[in-house]
């Protein structure tokens, strides 16, 4: 009998320091489960991802790619705003090039609405093209769009308020976010307890929650037996009791 005054604190306080933790995995569990994922946070329901097959004219391009940047690491057919280009990735960075081999020229706002237009799907009126030199963080933790700056922003006026991202060089289409993705983002950085980069699921934190949370649970479960023990003990005397009147 006399653990359970310490179980019990240890219990209390062990509760204390899970339980926002464990509302928290409770809740994001449960949104992750209802919300449609691919319809309204992959911006499913009103965009269409942008195919570029490889241009009829690689081999001119290909003799007209860049020599002064390193190895050639990858080479991507991409769409951009100004037409089907190639991606190069090179030891020393990226490079754009036309399909047919030329300069890419700088995209213009212009180009990026009517780009982002031709991908989106839904009914809703664009609002705005803007250039932004830094993505600002959302409900203080997601970073739409990572450490990317200097990007073209484009928002639709629909009811997740989709946000289509481009790259500034090339108009290369980025991604879709949404306020769906923005509060799958949030709960997801406090489901898996990493707060920076959202991606590390084996993080101190969390594993440190997890001994926690399994501690609450078993001096729970001892506090249970013991009280359980507690009372067949009580019932076992006042049934002694009874057979035996003074």
């Amino acid at each position: 009998m006399r653990w359970s005054p310490t179980l019990f604190r240890w219990h209390r306080w062990l509760g204390y320091l899970v339980a926002l933790q464990v509302l928290a995995w409770m809740v994001g569990g449960l949104i992750f489960s209802w919300v449609p994922f691919q319809a309204w946070v992959k911006s499913g329901d009103v965009f269409r991802k942008p195919i570029q097959p490889l241009p009829t004219s690689l081999v001119a391009a290909v003799n007209s790619l860049p020599t002064d940047q390193g190895e050639l690491l990858a080479l991507q057919s991409v769409a951009t705003a100004a037409g089907p280009a190639l991606k190069l990735r090179y030891a020393k960075g990226e490079v754009f090039i036309s399909a047919n081999g030329g300069s890419l020229p700088t995209p213009q706002s212009a180009q990026i609405a009517a780009y982002a237009k031709s991908l989106y799907t839904g009914d809703a009126p664009l609002v705005s093209v803007t250039l932004l030199d830094v993505v600002p963080n959302r409900l203080g933790l997601v970073r739409e769009m990572g450490e990317k700056q200097n990007l073209w922003q484009v928002l639709f006026d629909d009811a997740l308020k989709t946000r289509f991202y481009f790259d500034n060089r090339s108009g290369e289409f980025l991604a879709a976010r949404n306020e769906a993705w923005v509060l799958y983002d949030f709960l997801w950085r406090l489901h898996v307890m990493d707060y920076r980069g959202g991606e590390d699921f084996n993080n101190f934190l969390l594993r440190a929650a997890s001994v926690v949370a399994l501690l609450l649970t078993l001096t729970g479960l001892t506090l249970s037996a013991l009280a359980i023990r507690r009372n067949v003990r009580k019932r076992s005397a006042a049934s002694q009791s009874f057979r035996d009147p003074v």
